[in-house]
């Protein structure tokens, strides 16, 4: 996360798996890189527009609605222009279960933690869903005795709510493994773009990492995060450019350590995606 973000995280206790946290973007960015996890995700937004791509289709999310990333679905998200305001949850869905054995985790909560259940990555939000999120969020930012029960009281209705509206048809075991394993892959070149931003990048190199052949990763790539891999490399660029901007660096500095060779090139590319021009971020 870049440029004019304001993130209030309210819990992330290894103790407790739920992380709760707020966010506040002002213009366009890259507000998480292609990733996916084992937890159960809920990206709620308050005002603006979000932009999600996940399970090969690119989405909106806007003010009033939900979006849902089940476990090991690859997931990237773009801010739009103007202000984004955002509730994020994240947990293991183990949390939601009680004895193993137990009915509601054989028949829910097991199946949707391998996979066999699966919601929708998008709904409008109720008015009591909307309710139930706000007195969850207030849960977790103030922790009054108990707020682990009641979180997990909150977080179960939301699952019921999804179950009885935006289930998915289930996805064969063989789809299920096929997905892991390309979440794998795709886990190490985002981790090698990400640390390695100012490197030269071709479509052969990036293909080489995840052993696919150019035109299939292109494909794949496109599919997973709505962008080819080079616009998504140069978004990467541009959310590292912004911190090294703000943290001091001259516009020169911040070009080169970003992998743009020319200073005037980069600050065209600069302001097509923010929209500003680089000394903007610049300390005052």
């Amino acid at each position: 996360m870049g440029q004019d973000a304001i993130c209030e995280k309210f819990i992330s206790n290894p103790e407790f798996p739920v992380i709760a946290r707020r966010t506040l973007i002002n213009g366009r960015q890259l507000i998480f890189g292609g990733h996916f996890h084992s937890q159960l995700e809920l990206l709620y937004v308050k005002r603006g527009e979000m932009e999600l791509c996940c399970n090969n289709a690119d989405c909106f999310i806007r003010a009033g609605e939900l979006a849902i990333l089940n476990p090991y679905d690859i997931h990237t998200a773009f801010s739009r222009s103007g202000l984004l305001y955002y509730y994020c949850f994240i947990l293991d869905a183990a949390f939601l279960s009680a004895d193993p054995g137990s009915i509601c985790t054989q028949k829910y909560i097991r199946p949707f933690q391998e996979g066999t259940i699966r919601f929708g990555n998008k709904t409008a939000v109720t008015a009591e869903q909307a309710a139930i999120l706000e007195r969850l969020l207030r849960e977790c930012r103030k922790q009054p005795p108990g707020y682990e029960l009641a979180a997990k009281a909150h977080l179960l209705e939301l699952f019921l709510g999804l179950y009885r509206t935006i289930l998915e048809s289930p996805i064969s075991h063989e789809e299920r493994i096929a997905r892991k394993k390309r979440a794998e892959r795709f886990k190490v070149l985002f981790s090698y773009m990400d640390e390695h931003f100012d490197e030269d990048f071709t479509l052969e190199k990036m293909a080489a990492i995840v052993s696919y052949s150019p035109y299939h990763f292109s494909r794949t790539f496109h599919s997973l995060t709505g962008r080819t891999p080079m616009e998504y490399l140069k978004d990467v660029r541009i959310q590292k450019a912004v911190q090294l901007l703000k943290a001091g660096s001259s516009v020169g500095e911040a070009a080169r350590s970003c992998g743009f060779n020319s200073p005037n090139y980069f600050c065209k590319v600069f302001r097509e995606a923010l929209g500003y021009p680089p000394s903007h971020y610049r300390p005052k």
